[in-house]
């Protein structure tokens, strides 16, 4: 798709090939989707990555220039090669993330029902706005943690994970997908996911300059803690977040217990591609702590067989 092309060369270095190989995204894929095939694993793949570019893409492109306009005319621009209709359009893409879109959603699009690719646009969409709520506050973070953690669903992307997930499953009915229980279980996983990511990107975001969109800032801001304090307090929401995801197959309908089990596989295997890949430094030596310390009451907090067990923090 060209995100090693010159042009780029500006952007941060972890989008190097080099950088890129050692991130490991399809072990990531084949951690978080241990039961998808060969076709299902490189679709899931592709789509992560082309989002994960967006994500590092917003912040060094538009925040030296505080051009939110711009960044709004280009993810108003990314959603033109996802039209509800799922066919081709004749745009002409112009960077690599278009290319990314035009070339994997038809394929997607092709067994999805109108509602079900609604909600994948949705996701998608929810996503972007929240990258540009991101860049919007990167500079002036916000010191509520309530506001905070409600943005960090958004621009974590782990909503659109879970959309994507069906994908190998098949379409959840829209009455399962209005069930306050069915919505909790997504919440906790994208709550753990992304807690437990702020905690160990930490150090690499106070480096970049872009800590103040991450949790353990806005908690000790918040609080009035310090950096170690405030590690334990995000540590101690995504502890709440697992439990409730533990607790999730018990209170849905049948046919969604499938979907919370492999939401369940998916946070351990996030934590399992941290703790083997490193990617972005995300698991380098830290005074945080990593997947061993805190932050680590999930890594193995549910076995293939779905029955959640709990680990001791150190």
């Amino acid at each position: 798709m060209g995100m090693f092309d010159e042009a780029y060369s500006e952007w941060p270095q972890r989008w190097s090939e080099e950088k890129f190989d050692q991130a490991d995204f399809p072990l990531f894929i084949a951690l978080t989707h241990p039961d998808a095939d060969a076709g299902e694993l490189e679709l899931v793949t592709d789509w992560h990555v082309a989002l994960w570019f967006v994500d590092d893409l917003f912040l060094p492109l538009y925040r030296r220039d505080h051009d939110r306009e711009s960044a709004a005319a280009q993810v108003e621009r990314l959603m033109l090669h996802l039209p509800l209709d799922g066919l081709p359009r004749p745009l002409s893409p112009g960077n690599p993330v278009e290319r990314a879109f035009a070339d994997l959603w038809t394929g997607t699009a092709a067994t999805m029902s109108p509602l079900w690719r609604d909600r994948f646009i949705s996701s998608v969409r929810r996503f972007l706005d929240g990258v540009l709520w991101e860049l919007e506050h990167v500079d002036r973070a916000v010191t509520d943690l309530i506001e905070y953690l409600g943005a960090r669903r958004d621009f974590g992307g782990l909503q659109f994970t879970a959309v994507l997930m069906e994908h190998a499953m098949g379409e959840l009915r829209p009455n399962v997908l209005r069930l306050r229980e069915f919505r909790t279980a997504v919440d906790a996983f994208v709550d753990a996911v992304s807690l437990h990511n702020d905690i160990v990107s930490h150090d690499r975001e106070v480096d970049e300059g872009t800590v103040g969109n991450n949790g353990v800032e806005v908690a000790g801001k918040a609080l009035g803690l310090d950096r170690r304090d405030a590690a334990a307090v995000v540590d101690d929401l995504l502890t709440a977040r697992v439990d409730t995801l533990a607790g999730a197959p018990a209170a849905v309908p049948p046919e969604a217990v499938r979907f919370v089990a492999s939401l369940q596989e998916a946070l351990a295997g996030s934590y399992l591609w941290h703790e083997r890949s490193g990617p972005f430094g995300r698991t380098t030596a830290s005074p945080l702590g990593g997947p061993r310390g805190l932050g680590a009451s999930a890594a193995y907090a549910f076995r293939r067989s779905g029955r959640a067990h709990r680990t001791v923090r150190t």
